[in-house]
C-alpha cells in the first residue's frame, strides 16, 4: 500500500468556533425553518489521480475440438498465470444527491505488468514448445455508484477493459508470436476516504474479462490452420489519490495534522465476517528429463469466513494490531496438457486460515494499513492417475503452512461497525508429485500460491 499524506482539520474547527463566538442572539419570534443542510463531505466535482497497484494474469491457450488421429491436430490446453504491478492516472467525475449517494464515471490509463513464458510440460526436450503472455498497458471506462457515509464512499464500479497484450505459441526455435488489444467487460469496487476537503485516497478492485476471440491464424506445431485461441482474464488491485477540484485549491495534507472527526474508537476487540474471491497463482515445475517443462494451474473461487482481531492506537493516529481468520476456500480447477492428454493437473482448495499483524495508520473515520503474518491452507492437488498410459500421477490433500502479506483500508461506518476492502498474497510452499512411472524418475513440483481479495465488516466492542 502506498503511504499517504494526512490531513489537518484542527484549523478548520478552530474557525467555526471562532465564527460561532460571533454570531448575533437568536431572534425571539418564529422563523421559517432553513432549508436542508448541505452534506458535510461534498462529494460531487471533477477530479484527476494517480495509482500503483498488483495485478493477476490468469490466461490460456487450446486448440478447440478433439484430437483427430491421423490430422495432426492437438487438444489440450497451456494455463498461465502470474502476477505483475500496476501504476497510472485516473480522471472522473461525481453527483452526490439525496445526499447519501453516489453517480459517477470514471476511465484510467496505466501501465499493467505481468509476463509468463515457458516451456511446456514434457514438450521441451526435445524442444517443441513455448507458451506465453506478456501484457504491456490496460485502460478502462465505467461508471461507478455507492454510499456515502460522509468523509467515505463504499461504491461498485462497472463498464469497458482495454489490455494490450502479446501472446507467444510455438517451437522455440521461432514461436509465433500475436499482439493485439483485448477488449471486455471490467466490474469491481471499491473504498474512498477524504483525506481533506479536495484529497481522498482509495482502494479498488477491478476484473477485466479480456475474451476468447484472440487467436492465431494457424496452429504451428499442428494441422496447418486448426487455430490456437488465447483466453484472458485479469484482476487489478490498486490503491490511489485523487483530487477534487471545487474551486478553491486545498493544500496536499501531512501527517502531522490531527485525525479528522469519528465517531468510531478503533482501540479495541472487534469481531467480523468477509468474503471475496480466491485466484490460484500456482505454477509447476518438472525438473528432470525427459519429461521437464512447465504447466500452470488457473482457477478463481469463491473466500468467506471470519475474523477475530485487537487494535491498539498510538497517539490517537497510529495502528498496531492482531487479526487472526478462518475461512472458506472454493477454487477447483483441472488442466489437460497440451499434446498430452493422458496427463491432467488438478487442484482444489478447501479452506485457509491466517493469524497476522497490522501495522497503519488513521484519518479518523478510516484506517489504511499493511498487515502479515502465517497462512495455512488446506488443499488437494496432483496429476491424476492414468496407468494405461503410463502415468503415474498422484492426488494428495494436506494442510500447507505459509506466510502471507497484504494491505486494506477500513472506514467508520458508525460507533461499532466498520467496512473493509482487503488484499492478500499467500505462499503456502511446494508439494511433490510423480508423472509417468519411472524409471527415470519423473517428480512435478507444485508451487502453492495464492491471491485474496475480500470485503468484510467488523463489530467492534468498545
Amino acid at each position: 500500500m502506498r503511504k499517504i499524506l494526512w490531513p489537518s482539520v484542527a484549523v478548520f474547527a478552530f474557525v467555526g468556533a471562532a465564527n460561532a463566538a460571533d454570531l448575533p442572539p437568536a431572534p425571539r419570534y418564529p422563523i421559517k425553518a432553513p432549508a436542508a443542510v448541505a452534506p458535510a463531505w461534498d462529494w460531487t466535482g471533477f477530479y484527476l489521480g494517480g495509482y500503483w497497484g498488483n495485478s493477476i494474469n490468469q490466461s490460456s491457450a487450446h486448440t478447440p475440438g478433439a484430437t483427430l488421429p491421423g490430422t495432426g491436430t492437438k487438444a489440450g490446453t497451456v494455463d498461465l498465470n502470474d502476477g505483475g504491478w500496476t501504476g497510472g492516472g485516473t480522471v472522473g467525475a461525481n453527483w452526490q444527491f439525496a445526499p447519501s449517494w453516489l453517480v459517477g464515471i470514471e476511465g484510467d490509463f496505466g501501465e499493467l505488468g505481468g509476463r509468463r513464458l515457458f516451456g511446456d510440460f514434457d514438450d521441451s526436450t526435445p524442444a517443441n514448445l513455448t507458451a506465453g503472455t506478456k501484457n504491456s498497458w490496460y485502460a478502462t471506462a465505467r461508471g461507478r455508484f455507492g454510499y456515502v457515509t460522509g468523509p467515505g464512499v463504499i461504491y461498485v464500479t462497472g463498464g469497458a477493459g482495454w489490455v494490450h497484450v502479446t501472446d507467444t505459441f510455438g517451437a522455440p526455435a521461432g514461436p509465433t508470436q500475436s499482439t493485439t488489444t483485448a477488449i471486455g467487460a471490467a466490474i469491481g469496487g471499491g473504498i474512498e476516504v477524504k483525506l481533506s476537503r479536495n484529497w481522498s485516497e482509495k482502494t479498488e478492485y477491478l476484473y477485466i474479462n479480456g475474451g476468447g476471440d484472440h487467436t492465431f491464424a494457424g496452429n504451428p506445431l499442428s494441422l496447418g490452420g486448426t487455430p490456437v485461441v488465447f483466453n484472458h482474464n485479469y484482476q487489478i488491485i490498486k490503491t490511489g489519490l485523487n483530487y477534487r477540484f471545487d474551486g478553491a485549491w486545498d493544500g496536499l495534507p501531512f501527517f502531522n495534522g490531527a485525525p479528522m472527526p469519528s465517531p468510531h474508537n478503533w482501540n479495541g476487540f472487534y469481531v467480523g465476517g468477509n468474503a471475496g474471491v480466491g485466484s490460484s497463482l500456482i505454477q509447476t515445475a518438472a525438473p528432470l528429463a525427459p519429461y521437464v517443462g512447465n504447466e500452470d494451474v488457473n482457477g478463481v473461487g469463491f473466500v468467506g469466513g471470519g475474523q477475530i482481531g485487537y487494535n491498539y492506537m498510538l497517539w490517537d493516529k497510529y495502528l498496531l494490531g492482531v487479526e487472526g481468520d478462518f475461512n472458506a476456500f472454493s477454487m477447483s480447477h483441472g488442466v489437460t496438457d497440451w499434446n498430452d492428454p493422458a496427463v491432467t493437473f488438478t487442484e482444489k482448495t478447501s479452506w485457509y486460515a491466517t493469524i497476522r499483524g497490522r501495522v497503519g495508520t488513521t484519518t479518523g473515520p478510516a484506517l489504511l494499513y499493511f498487515t502479515g503474518g502465517v497462512a495455512f491452507v488446506n488443499f488437494q492437488d496432483g496429476i491424476v492417475p492414468n496407468p494405461a498410459l503410463g502415468v503415474t500421477g498422484g492426488i494428495s490433500s494436506k494442510t500447507s503452512a505459509g506466510w502471507t502479506f497484504g494491505g486494506g483500508t477500513e472506514l467508520a461506518l458508525d460507533a461499532h461497525w466498520t467496512a473493509k476492502l482487503e488484499s492478500l498474497y499467500i505462499d503456502a510452499g511446494t508439494s511433490t508429485h510423480q508423472s509417468y512411472t519411472p524409471p527415470p524418475p519423473s517428480s512435478v513440483q507444485f508451487k502453492e500460491r495464492f491471491g485474496v481479495v475480500r470485503a468484510g465488516l467488523n463489530y467492534s466492542f468498545n
